[in-house]
Parts: C-alpha cells; sequence; structure tokens
C-alpha cells in the first residue's frame, strides 16, 4: 500500500510542474497579442482626439475651395487668402483663434477653432498652410490648386 501512495505524489508533483510549464506557454502566446492591442487602442484613441479630427475635417473641406479656382492670392500679411471660384469670391483667414470663411466679405463661417497663428503661402500651384495650435501642435499641409 505505501508503494501507490508514492507513486501518486509523484505523478501529482510532474503534473504541476507540467501545468506551470503549460500556463507559461499560454502567457508567452498571448503576451504578443496584448501589445499589438495596446497599440491598436492607442491609434483609436488618437483618432478620437477632437483637435487631430476637427484638422482633418480642415483640411479635407479645404481642397474644395482650391478646385477650379479662377484666382487666388494671399491676403492680410499671409495670415488669410482669398480665392475667386466661379465668380465668387471667399476669404479665408485668421480672426482671433479661429479660422473663418466669408463669402464676398459678408458675415463669417467658422472653420477651424484653437489656433494661436496661422500663415498661407503660395508657391507655383502649391497652397501652404502652417498653424500652430493652441496646446503648442504645430500642423502643416500643402494643397494643389487647379484652374478651371
Amino acid at each position: 500500500m505505501s508503494g501507490i501512495k508514492k507513486w501518486k505524489l509523484r505523478s501529482e508533483a510532474g503534473f504541476i510542474y507540467f501545468d506551470a510549464l503549460m500556463d507559461l506557454i499560454l502567457v508567452a502566446a498571448i503576451l504578443p497579442l496584448i501589445v499589438l492591442f495596446y497599440l491598436y487602442t492607442s491609434e483609436y484613441l488618437k483618432d478620437q482626439d477632437a483637435d487631430e479630427m476637427e484638422w482633418r475635417l480642415f483640411t479635407t473641406e479645404m481642397q474644395n475651395y482650391l478646385t477650379g479656382i479662377d484666382s487666388i492670392e494671399v491676403i492680410n500679411g499671409g495670415t488669410g487668402f482669398r480665392v475667386i471660384q466661379a465668380g465668387v469670391e471667399y476669404d479665408i483667414e485668421v480672426y482671433g483663434s479661429i479660422l473663418r470663411k466669408q463669402k464676398f466679405n459678408q458675415g463669417h463661417e467658422i472653420m477651424l477653432t484653437g489656433i494661436s497663428g496661422c500663415t498661407f503661402s503660395i508657391e507655383e500651384e502649391t497652397l501652404k498652410i502652417s498653424a500652430v495650435r493652441s496646446n503648442g501642435k504645430e500642423e502643416r499641409s500643402e494643397y494643389a490648386i487647379t484652374g478651371p
């Protein structure tokens, strides 16, 4: 009888070691997935940042005003530009801490908020925008200018 008890103890001791080894292999296999999940969620949260999303919407909207234009010029010492598109004049310029759009110098529509400075420049067929956000982040964008 005593021989049977010894055999059971040895069998259980080996099983515990094997179980721990399997747990270690499982953790080693899942750990890279945890790291990938963390990297994915950090990029997802970055995409949900309101300032980042507002800048992307602004840059998308800007392309509409630079396609099929009649003329374009920098105004206000580089803090804005005037574009004429199909006979309609638009001024896009810095106004306080926002970028605004005016149609025929009447009223205004806010295009981008939370900026501390912005400059516009035209080089050949390219409009370059450099903006500094209120949080200190610098944003840059370039647009191809196309005629009618």
